[in-house]
């Protein structure tokens, strides 16, 4: 079994944005789509040695529980 790689703190600043942006991958820009785009619910992402190889985006919908006509 490999060893975790240890987690840093996250990181701040325009000249780091850029630097995080050159490292990210396509499948990890899939999942921040899918983050961003949904307002309530889930996202699972499913690993394969440790490559992203699926994302599920589970969207719930907000029904208004007044009732119809009613006070």
């Amino acid at each position: 079994m490999q060893p975790r790689p240890s987690l840093k703190p996250a990181r701040t600043g325009i000249a780091n944005a850029d630097a995080i942006a050159a490292e990210v991958t396509t499948h990890e820009l899939a999942v921040l789509e899918a983050i961003r785009t949904t307002p309530y619910g889930s996202v699972e992402i499913v690993l394969h040695q440790s490559r992203i190889v699926q994302v599920v985006r589970t969207e719930k919908m907000k029904l208004d529980t007044t009732p119809a006509g009613g006070c």
